[in-house]
């Protein structure tokens, strides 16, 4: 049952992969759509930037999305296992709760007022 249980955990984790590959894939997409638009086309959509930076060259726009999860706790339990007439018991353990952060920083290079490069980096830079 052990093995049984870790091929479903090791299928689902192998699968979320997969989800969250093509997921960025079409956030990067999406984002190098805006290359040759304009700034201000851009921030009439995204609104202000979370930061910004200007070079004699270039202006960077970065946006930032950050937030903060929380994974409930999950409460311990006890599995009974039949055998014949014998009858066992199996505690499962429960698990802590847990709290992790999310972020995805998207950045566009602008140059004369328009849209020359975009780049994001984070673990949920997603559609």
């Amino acid at each position: 049952m052990y093995k049984r249980f870790s091929r479903i955990l090791l299928s689902l984790a192998t699968f979320s992969m997969l989800v969250a590959c093509v997921s960025a894939e079409k956030y990067t997409n999406m984002i190098h759509q805006w290359i040759g638009q304009d700034e201000d086309t851009l921030v009439a959509s995204w609104g202000a930037p979370t930061s910004s930076y200007t070079t004699d060259t270039a202006k960077y726009l970065t946006y930032e999305n950050l937030k903060q999860n929380y994974i409930p706790p999950t409460p311990s339990s006890v599995q009974v296992i039949r055998q014949g007439d014998a009858v066992f018991t199996r505690p499962i353990p429960g698990s802590p709760g847990y709290v992790y952060m999310t972020d995805c920083r998207t950045t566009f290079t602008i140059q004369n007022k328009k849209i020359v490069n975009a780049n994001a980096t984070g673990n949920s830079c997603y559609l």
